[in-house]
């Protein structure tokens, strides 16, 4: 494997409940229905997620929602479980990293200021029209990479993050156990490989 392809959120850093407790906050505020599977819909985009789940006042959902998580990520959040020797284990084997999220890049690059980590390619929901599961970030980072799906490995912690590899045409897939409370089997059934943790992949690479 020349290059690995990473989701952020609940993958490389402990973001999941930053964003849910963001987004529960957020809805609270402009008093919408809370009786919303919120974990089913982790890993779209936030434009994509407020618009489900607001409609007409998506726009003030989406701002409210970056808002709080901007407030909360430095304060909450941790590196995943290995995620520090699995990027050092990936950096001496010159193994390229890209990592793509449907976080914005604002979002991003405070999450990845927890981890204190600079990838060869941060593809976000503003470098593209079409989030995960759509493959376009996905296909984006290989183009960038200019290396083919059969070079590639993919890591994430929900389904949006399978379906994009598999879209993409990549074989090797991970899919993480995280806080989200989602169905494994549909991952499973697309060739994803489910692994308790990162510390897995470090007799993988």
């Amino acid at each position: 494997m020349k290059a690995a392809i990473l989701d952020l959120d609940g993958t490389l850093v402990t973001t999941v409940d930053v964003h849910r407790k963001a987004w529960e906050l957020a809805i609270r505020d402009l008093g919408i229905n809370d009786k919303i599977n919120l974990d089913s819909l982790m890993g779209r985009k936030t434009s994509d997620i407020a618009k489900i789940i607001a409609k007409d006042k998506w726009k003030d959902l989406y701002e409210k929602k970056n808002e709080y998580f901007d407030n909360l990520v430095i304060k909450l959040a941790k590196p995943t479980t290995c995620c520090i020797d699995f990027l050092n284990t990936l950096r001496e084997k010159n193994i390229k990293i890209a990592v793509v999220t449907s976080s914005l890049r604002r979002s991003a690059l405070k999450s990845l200021s927890v981890i204190n980590f600079n990838p060869d390619i941060l593809i976000s929901a503003d470098d593209v029209n079409n989030g995960k599961p759509d493959p376009e970030p996905v296909k984006k980072a290989l183009d960038l990479l200019n290396i083919s799906p059969e070079e590639v490995f993919g890591v994430g912690d929900t389904l949006q993050d399978i379906i994009a590899y598999s879209k993409a045409r990549i074989k090797e897939m991970f899919i993480l156990e995280s806080d989200l409370k989602i169905d494994f089997s549909e991952a499973i059934k697309l060739g994803a490989k489910k692994i308790k943790n990162l510390c897995y992949l470090l007799n993988y690479i």
